[in-house]
């Protein structure tokens, strides 16, 4: 997914640009590569959900904007805005919408555990929402530091410098996230271990 939303558009700016293309044509080429994977995800699932019409949004009035102050920076905001509405997704949904994520990338029989879990454990059901909640204000912080490096640096360094910040908010979180599953795990087995010998001392 880095690869196609993030890798394609960078490699397209910077190609026209050793071609000694125009910052705007090579940021409107990027955009537009950006909304080819969009309209292809979208065909491809027959609907539109509610993430790719907010995308399909922010890069409209983006590529709008820019046209309309004629100000090459507008177009790079629309990265900060696309992780902004990322993090208030996550954190105001009321579905964890971790849970959506684990679900989709799981084998059937693991997609039944989990629904079963979170049917059935309180504790289940915190955890996701921690998850969720961590990972919105990751991108927040994510959206809200990009913003300086979009004005402070220049037009040409701005895309690796976004691609590296992105990287690495998304390194630490699935780093934390590991950590804090493998933890919860662990909290669960311990758990699970004291009932069992508590009904074992029951029944004897």
């Amino acid at each position: 997914m880095l690869a196609w939303d993030v890798g394609a558009p960078l490699a397209a700016y910077y190609g026209l640009r050793l071609a000694e293309v125009d910052e705007r044509l090579a940021l409107l080429a990027g955009a537009l590569l950006a909304a080819g994977r969009l309209a292809w995800t979208v065909a491809r699932r027959r609907q539109v959900d509610g993430v790719a019409g907010l995308l399909a949004t922010i890069l409209a009035v983006s590529l709008l904007a820019s046209f309309v102050t004629g100000d090459v920076r507008t177009l790079l905001l629309k990265d900060s805005a696309a992780t902004a509405a990322a993090g208030l997704i996550l954190l105001l949904s009321r579905t964890p919408l971790v849970l959506t994520a684990v679900r989709a990338t799981s084998t059937p029989t693991k997609r039944a555990e989990i629904d079963r879990l979170h049917a059935e454990s309180p504790g289940f059901r915190r955890a996701l929402v921690r998850l969720s909640r961590v990972w919105g204000f990751g991108l927040l912080i994510d959206a809200v530091v990009r913003l300086p490096l979009v004005y402070l640096l220049p037009v040409d360094w701005v895309p690796i410098a976004s691609l590296v910040l992105l990287l690495t908010v998304i390194t630490t979180l699935c780093v934390w996230t590991t950590w804090y599953a493998n933890r919860a795990q662990a909290r669960h087995g311990n758990r699970a271990d004291r009932e069992r010998d508590a009904t074992t001392v029951d029944n004897a």
